[in-house]
C-alpha cells in the first residue's frame, strides 16, 4: 500500500495537488512514517517542526488571578474577580494548540527547490467541533505557491505564530481521535 502522506508530497503541478487533497485521506501513520525516513535521511527532505500553546490575549491569566481562589466570596463576586475567574476558566475554551510541520530540500540556496508546510490547531484533528465540513483535517502550502518562500512562513509563525492565509484542506485520519470532540 502507497503511502498516503508521501503522495501529497510527490506531486509536481498546483493543479493535480487540490484535486488529490479533494479526495485523499492522510493516515496518521502514514505521516509519521514520512517524518522518521527524512530525520533517517531516507528522503530528500529534511524536516522540522514547532509547536505553541496560543492563549488569547484578554485571557492570560496573571498572577494575582490565582489569588480570587483564596478571596473571600465578596472578593469572588466582584467585577475585577470575575474577570479573574474568566481569564483562569476560559482560557480552556478558547486557548489553540498550534503545530506546523516544514518538510524542506536539503540544498543551501535560496529559495529552495522544494518545500512543504503543514500545519493544524490541535482540534482540528477530530472529527467533530472543527470548521471544516470534511472534518478531521490538516492544512497544506508548498512551493507550488508563486511568492511564497518557506523561510518567510516559516518565520511567521515562530516570530508572529501566524499559519500560512494560502493553503489547502487534506482529510486526515487519526484513529486515536475518532469520534471524538
Amino acid at each position: 500500500m502507497e503511502n498516503t502522506f508521501a503522495k501529497v508530497l510527490m506531486c509536481q503541478d498546483k493543479k493535480e495537488l487540490k484535486q488529490l487533497c479533494k479526495s485523499l485521506t492522510v493516515e496518521s501513520s502514514d505521516f509519521v512514517d514520512v517524518i522518521i525516513a527524512c530525520k533517517a535521511g531516507a528522503l530528500h527532505l529534511n524536516h522540522t517542526m514547532s509547536f505553541f500553546d496560543y492563549v488569547p490575549e484578554h485571557l492570560e491569566t496573571r498572577e494575582s488571578d490565582f489569588d480570587i481562589l483564596d478571596a473571600s466570596s465578596e472578593v469572588q463576586a466582584s467585577p475585577e474577580g470575575q474577570k479573574a475567574f474568566r481569564r483562569l476558566f476560559k482560557t480552556h475554551g478558547e486557548r489553540k494548540y498550534k503545530v506546523a510541520h516544514m518538510f524542506f530540500s536539503r540544498e543551501t540556496q535560496h529559495p529552495l527547490s522544494e518545500w512543504h508546510m503543514v500545519f493544524f490547531e490541535m482540534d482540528e484533528l477530530y472529527d467533530k467541533g472543527n470548521h471544516w465540513c470534511g472534518g478531521s483535517h490538516i492544512h497544506i502550502t508548498n512551493y507550488l505557491w508563486p511568492n511564497l518562500y518557506c523561510q518567510d512562513l516559516w518565520n511567521a509563525f515562530l516570530s508572529k505564530r501566524e499559519f500560512p492565509a494560502s493553503k489547502l484542506h487534506l482529510a486526515f485520519n487519526d484513529e486515536n481521535r475518532r469520534g471524538h470532540a
